[in-house]
């Protein structure tokens, strides 16, 4: 596979099992010949799974960050991709969105997207039905009128969920959005190491997850030290790589407008 036809992109994303996912790069471009019958699952929960990825050889990928809008961190990380003229995709809780509006218009008018991450960092997991509708509705609200811009994308904090969830976010007019691989920049590292396993993420149609702060600091365990690396060096050495290995970086929304998606169940649900 090159490229998607537009038609091919907007098609239901194909069911893959997660450990092909995992196996970065190795399925990329061929994920059709790994996936699963839809007639497995119900049409229910089917058409309501993530896109983790994108089905293409092209060298195209997404950078995404969590947790965020920080005051500090996000504008040096826009800082970033504003010199290397490239896009990332913004998960926005609805808190500091509301406090920090500025840098989430800034975001959009320099070409980055803006989704929801919801209202804090609470677990789906832990949320009954009803509760999650509301959480979803009024946190979009508030995010979209801090961008000035429609959110489209969701993802859950710790990428969980309960299927019967699924539908719910469907209704409240988004599309789940997951992640092919993370840094795991939730803990502190030196930049150097951090990026490099950010970038052994990247395989043609990835999506990689990143963080612009950490939402959650009272769940670290007592062996962890919290982030206080430049998180900004961090992203400039992924771009800097990526560039140099030929790879386009776009949005999230890009890459679903570019390639069949990817998705899967996910080991916790």
């Amino acid at each position: 596979m090159t490229v998607a036809s537009a038609g091919e992109a907007r098609r239901a994303p194909l069911l893959v099992r997660r450990r092909d996912i995992d196996d970065t790069g190795t399925h990329a471009g061929r994920f059709r010949e790994r996936a699963i019958a839809p007639a497995a699952l119900p049409r229910i929960v089917t058409r309501g799974m993530g896109w983790f990825c994108v089905d293409t050889e092209l060298k195209i990928a997404a950078l995404t960050y969590d947790d965020g809008p920080h005051p500090v961190h996000t504008p040096a990380i826009l800082d970033v991709l504003s010199r290397h003229g490239v896009p990332a995709t913004f998960f926005a809780l609805s808190g500091p969105a509301r406090r920090h509006p500025e840098i989430l218009r800034r975001a959009v008018a320099e070409g980055s997207e803006i989704a929801l991450h919801g209202h804090d960092h609470a677990s789906l997991k832990q949320m009954g039905l009803r509760e999650t509708y509301r959480m979803l509705r009024s946190s979009r609200r508030i995010v979209e009128g801090a961008a000035g811009t429609r959110i489209r994308l969701y993802r859950p904090p710790y990428l969980q969920y309960r299927l019967a969830q699924l539908p719910l976010i469907r209704l409240a007019g988004m599309t789940l959005a997951m992640s092919s691989g993370a840094a795991e920049d939730w803990v502190h590292d030196e930049e150097s190491a951090i990026a490099a396993r950010g970038m052994r993420c990247v395989f043609p149609g990835s999506i990689v997850l990143l963080h612009d702060d950490r939402a959650d600091p009272e769940t670290a365990q007592p062996d962890e030290a919290l982030p206080a690396f430049d998180r900004a060096q961090v992203t400039d050495l992924i771009v800097t790589d990526a560039i140099a290995r030929g790879y386009d970086l776009v949005t999230f929304s890009g890459l679903m407008t570019r390639a069949r998606g990817v998705s899967s169940l996910l080991r916790n649900t």
